[in-house]
Protein backbone atom coordinates (compact mmCIF):
# COMPACT_ATOMS: atom_id res chain seq x y z
CA UNK A 1 0.00 0.00 0.00
CA UNK A 2 2.82 2.18 0.32
CA UNK A 3 2.99 2.54 -3.63
CA UNK A 4 -0.29 4.08 -3.32
CA UNK A 5 -0.41 7.80 -2.63
CA UNK A 6 -1.86 8.01 1.30
CA UNK A 7 -4.94 10.27 -0.07
CA UNK A 8 -5.86 7.36 -2.94
CA UNK A 9 -5.94 4.17 -0.08
CA UNK A 10 -9.10 3.95 1.01
CA UNK A 11 -10.96 4.62 -2.18
CA UNK A 12 -8.62 1.97 -3.69
CA UNK A 13 -9.59 -0.44 -0.86
CA UNK A 14 -13.15 0.64 -1.23
CA UNK A 15 -13.14 0.56 -4.89
CA UNK A 16 -11.52 -3.24 -4.81
CA UNK A 17 -13.33 -4.31 -2.12
CA UNK A 18 -16.45 -3.27 -3.33
CA UNK A 19 -15.65 -4.47 -7.09
CA UNK A 20 -14.96 -8.03 -5.65
CA UNK A 21 -19.07 -7.84 -4.12
CA UNK A 22 -20.40 -6.45 -7.06
CA UNK A 23 -18.23 -9.53 -9.04
CA UNK A 24 -20.23 -11.99 -6.67
CA UNK A 25 -23.36 -10.98 -7.13
CA UNK A 26 -23.01 -11.22 -10.97
CA UNK A 27 -22.34 -14.83 -11.13
CA UNK A 28 -25.15 -15.58 -8.65
CA UNK A 29 -27.25 -13.11 -9.26
CA UNK A 30 -26.89 -11.25 -12.45
CA UNK A 31 -25.37 -8.25 -14.09
CA UNK A 32 -28.49 -6.54 -13.70
CA UNK A 33 -28.03 -6.33 -9.37
CA UNK A 34 -24.11 -5.48 -9.63
CA UNK A 35 -24.14 -2.53 -11.85
CA UNK A 36 -26.10 -0.54 -9.52
CA UNK A 37 -24.01 -1.58 -6.58
CA UNK A 38 -20.81 -0.86 -8.55
CA UNK A 39 -22.14 2.43 -8.95
CA UNK A 40 -22.91 3.25 -5.61
CA UNK A 41 -19.09 1.93 -5.03
CA UNK A 42 -17.95 4.24 -7.04
CA UNK A 43 -19.58 7.18 -5.75
CA UNK A 44 -18.60 6.77 -2.32
CA UNK A 45 -15.28 5.80 -3.11
CA UNK A 46 -15.05 9.33 -4.53
CA UNK A 47 -17.02 10.59 -1.77
CA UNK A 48 -13.81 8.79 0.42
CA UNK A 49 -11.34 10.71 -1.88
CA UNK A 50 -12.97 14.35 -1.78
CA UNK A 51 -13.09 13.84 2.59
CA UNK A 52 -9.87 12.41 2.50
CA UNK A 53 -8.05 15.86 0.98
CA UNK A 54 -10.37 17.60 3.79
CA UNK A 55 -8.60 19.53 6.79
CA UNK A 56 -10.03 17.97 9.62
CA UNK A 57 -9.76 15.24 11.74
CA UNK A 58 -11.42 12.93 10.21
CA UNK A 59 -10.11 13.89 7.02
CA UNK A 60 -6.49 13.10 8.06
CA UNK A 61 -7.57 9.40 8.61
CA UNK A 62 -9.45 9.22 5.82
CA UNK A 63 -6.80 10.17 3.47
CA UNK A 64 -3.91 8.33 5.72
CA UNK A 65 -2.15 11.13 7.25
CA UNK A 66 -2.85 11.08 10.81
CA UNK A 67 -0.58 12.99 13.60
CA UNK A 68 -0.16 11.10 16.84
CA UNK A 69 -3.20 12.28 18.40
CA UNK A 70 -5.34 10.74 15.74
CA UNK A 71 -3.36 7.60 14.84
CA UNK A 72 -4.95 7.63 18.94
CA UNK A 73 -8.17 8.07 18.09
CA UNK A 74 -7.91 5.93 15.07
CA UNK A 75 -6.68 2.75 17.25
CA UNK A 76 -9.25 3.53 19.86
CA UNK A 77 -12.38 3.38 17.34
CA UNK A 78 -11.24 0.26 15.87
CA UNK A 79 -10.86 -1.35 19.64
CA UNK A 80 -14.74 -0.31 20.08
CA UNK A 81 -15.25 -1.68 16.52
CA UNK A 82 -14.08 -5.17 17.12
CA UNK A 83 -15.74 -5.16 20.39
CA UNK A 84 -19.13 -4.55 18.95
CA UNK A 85 -18.59 -7.01 16.18
CA UNK A 86 -17.70 -9.31 18.81
CA UNK A 87 -20.88 -9.06 20.90
CA UNK A 88 -22.89 -9.06 17.63
CA UNK A 89 -21.27 -12.31 16.63
CA UNK A 90 -22.09 -13.91 19.79
CA UNK A 91 -25.36 -12.55 20.44
CA UNK A 92 -26.11 -13.42 16.76
CA UNK A 93 -24.76 -17.17 17.77
CA UNK A 94 -27.11 -17.01 20.42
CA UNK A 95 -29.92 -16.32 18.50
CA UNK A 96 -29.40 -18.59 15.58
CA UNK A 97 -29.63 -21.49 18.00
CA UNK A 98 -32.31 -20.41 20.13
CA UNK A 99 -34.32 -20.20 16.24
CA UNK A 100 -32.41 -23.70 15.30
CA UNK A 101 -31.32 -21.45 11.96
CA UNK A 102 -27.42 -22.40 10.73
CA UNK A 103 -25.01 -20.63 13.35
CA UNK A 104 -21.64 -21.25 11.52
CA UNK A 105 -21.27 -17.99 10.05
CA UNK A 106 -21.52 -16.18 13.71
CA UNK A 107 -18.95 -19.43 14.51
CA UNK A 108 -16.57 -18.34 12.33
CA UNK A 109 -16.18 -14.61 13.50
CA UNK A 110 -16.20 -15.52 17.33
CA UNK A 111 -13.31 -18.28 16.55
CA UNK A 112 -11.44 -15.51 14.04
CA UNK A 113 -11.78 -12.68 16.50
CA UNK A 114 -11.05 -15.32 19.49
CA UNK A 115 -7.56 -16.66 17.71
CA UNK A 116 -6.79 -12.59 16.13
CA UNK A 117 -6.87 -11.65 19.86
CA UNK A 118 -4.50 -14.10 21.21
CA UNK A 119 -1.96 -13.68 18.35
CA UNK A 120 -2.33 -10.05 18.96
CA UNK A 121 -1.18 -11.08 22.64
CA UNK A 122 1.66 -12.75 21.37
CA UNK A 123 2.76 -10.58 19.11
CA UNK A 124 2.34 -7.32 20.90
CA UNK A 125 3.14 -8.41 24.61
CA UNK A 126 5.70 -6.22 26.56
CA UNK A 127 7.55 -9.91 27.78
CA UNK A 128 9.71 -10.07 31.05
CA UNK A 129 12.62 -7.35 30.79
CA UNK A 130 16.13 -10.35 30.30
CA UNK A 131 13.56 -12.96 29.44
CA UNK A 132 13.93 -14.32 25.81
CA UNK A 133 10.90 -13.54 24.38
CA UNK A 134 9.88 -17.77 22.72
CA UNK A 135 12.45 -20.43 23.73
CA UNK A 136 15.71 -20.84 21.46
CA UNK A 137 15.88 -16.88 21.12
CA UNK A 138 17.94 -14.53 22.86
CA UNK A 139 16.69 -11.28 24.19
CA UNK A 140 19.19 -8.22 22.77
CA UNK A 141 19.23 -4.61 24.53
CA UNK A 142 19.42 -1.57 22.80
CA UNK A 143 21.76 0.79 23.92
CA UNK A 144 18.70 2.83 25.22
CA UNK A 145 17.44 -0.50 27.60
CA UNK A 146 14.73 -1.15 25.07
CA UNK A 147 14.50 -5.24 24.03
CA UNK A 148 15.70 -5.96 20.82
CA UNK A 149 14.45 -9.57 18.65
Amino acid sequence: MRMIRPRLRVPAVMIIAGSAIAAAIVVSRGWARAIPLEVVVITIAFGYYAWGGSDTDSGALVGSRPDERQASLQLKVMALQARVMAWVAIIGYVIAIAVRASAWPFELFAVVGAVTGLAGLMIYRDGHPGRAPWPGRRARRASSGQRLI
